[in-house]
């Protein structure tokens, strides 16, 4: 049976890496279609296909910076490739052109056309905050850019689609700086806002749309707005989508196991999470999760870690390791530079610069952390050291923080800051520190 790797790059039927992030994921014709981010050259959107969510082909480069254009009823702003002067007599559009994220697709019956909207941004700084609209008149043909522009004069940066079942689109996107998550109508042709009709969650930052039904409950999974890095993900419903929706509870483990979330799918009577995995220093080594979802309730969801998902004739089995050893990043919340002058950048960390790598091994009273590269383990004297049996400047346990953890030494009763190899030590009220997270089953 087909099953999907979690932490692996996924690689298509011709051997090659899928290059489509922030994606949409739509059924259509006995298929499953991927429409996501490719930043590579003039690429701007790709398209996969799948019968089973496992193995993906490439279909097309369905937007690049060279696409077609067309004239949209909505007033836009056409340009989409490295061309253009603004007042300011800068360019319109940065000299590698727009950057688009987040697109998705719907199949509009009405017309018969296949809509993508999208972020937009002029690829010269992050200012623009528009959506982005362009058509086709087949769902991995070469789509025909309309423009970008501000939905009834808002911001709109992370965004998504959802069509409902009597065939209703909607549009759902942060708005004044992420402060606000924002619901749209479209018009019955897709292209265009009918009506906003919708706000959610005015000033708590959300961002990562994704929105779905099951049974007579709308769910909706955001993300925190912390750049590259993860954080924990939350989840509102509602029995109305333009109702009132819940208040935002977690869901998933503090980082959503290492993802953001992007789109979901149903497969049979299962729900699937589709997350980016992204790698804050290689855009290009990000990767896609796949995880269950289960309801405990009809107004509640979990989400579940699986190492492997199989996809069966019965449904999905889903596979986690048990081990006792797992490798760790420990990632800082602050920036820090210590008296010796080296830099703290969480913000730079990679997942792979083994580094950067820890594992964390139980022992009584607490655990030690051994260097994935070195084979030596954190001491709390602030050195690298061998394993000693019993040799409490070794085990470490760990306390609430500001934000995340810190680590305690259980010798020095001291917490720690950690870059690659080097250890230093504070105490443990330092509220420089700020804490850490355990950014688990990477």
């Amino acid at each position: 049976m087909p099953t999907f790797y979690n932490g692996k790059h996924l690689i298509d039927t011709d051997g090659n890496v899928v290059h489509c992030h922030g994606a949409g994921i739509m059924e259509y014709d006995g298929w499953y279609y991927l429409f996501g981010e490719d930043r590579r050259g003039d690429n701007r959107v790709s398209c996969y296909r799948s019968r089973d969510l496992v193995n993906w082909e490439f279909r097309n480069v369905v937007l690049t910076l060279n696409s077609p254009t067309g004239r949209h009823y909505v007033r836009t702003e056409p340009q989409l490739g490295p061309r253009g002067f603004g007042p300011d007599g800068l360019p319109k559009v940065g000299p590698r052109g727009a950057n688009i994220e987040r697109p998705k697709v719907l199949y509009c019956e009405k017309t018969g056309k296949f809509v993508m909207w999208m972020h937009y941004e002029n690829g010269r700084d992050y200012n623009a905050a528009r959506c982005a609209v362009a058509v086709c008149d087949t769902v991995d043909g070469d789509y025909t850019y309309l423009g970008s522009f501000n939905p009834v004069g808002n911001m709109s940066r992370d965004c998504t689609l959802f069509k409902d079942d009597d065939g209703t689109a909607y549009f759902i996107s942060s708005a004044r700086d992420n402060a606000d998550m924002i619901i749209y109508r479209l018009s019955d042709d897709y292209l265009s806002v009918d009506e906003q009709i919708k706000t959610l969650w005015p000033g708590q930052f959300r961002e990562a749309p994704v929105i779905f039904r099951r049974g007579e409950y709308y769910f909706m999974l955001t993300s925190q707005c912390t750049g590259w890095n993860p954080n924990q993900g939350g989840v509102a419903c509602s029995k109305s989508i333009d109702g009132r929706w819940s208040s935002i509870v977690p869901f998933g483990n503090t980082t959503t196991y290492n993802t953001q979330p992007t789109a979901m799918v149903k497969v049979g009577e299962d729900y699937l999470y589709i997350g980016d995995r992204w790698d804050p220093v290689d855009y290009q080594n990000s990767k896609i999760i796949i995880l269950p979802m289960t309801f405990p309730a009809e107004d509640r969801c979990e989400l579940v870690w699986a190492d492997e998902v199989e996809f069966t004739e019965t449904g999905i089995k889903t596979t986690a390791r048990e081990v006792e050893e797992f490798r760790i990043v420990l990632r800082a919340y602050v920036d820090y530079v210590g008296s010796d002058g080296y830099n703290i950048f969480s913000k730079h960390l990679g997942y792979n610069d083994r580094s950067l790598l820890w594992t964390r091994e139980e022992v009584d009273g607490g655990f030690m952390l051994r260097h994935s590269e070195s084979g030596r383990y954190m001491s709390g004297d602030g050195i690298m050291a061998d394993y000693a049996e019993n040799e409490p400047r070794l085990v470490w346990s760990t306390a609430p923080a500001s934000e995340g953890e810190l680590l305690i030494n259980k010798h020095s009763g001291k917490s720690v800051l950690i870059f690659g190899r080097r250890v230093i030590l504070a105490d443990a009220d330092d509220k420089r520190f700020g804490g850490y997270r355990f950014v688990e089953n990477y």
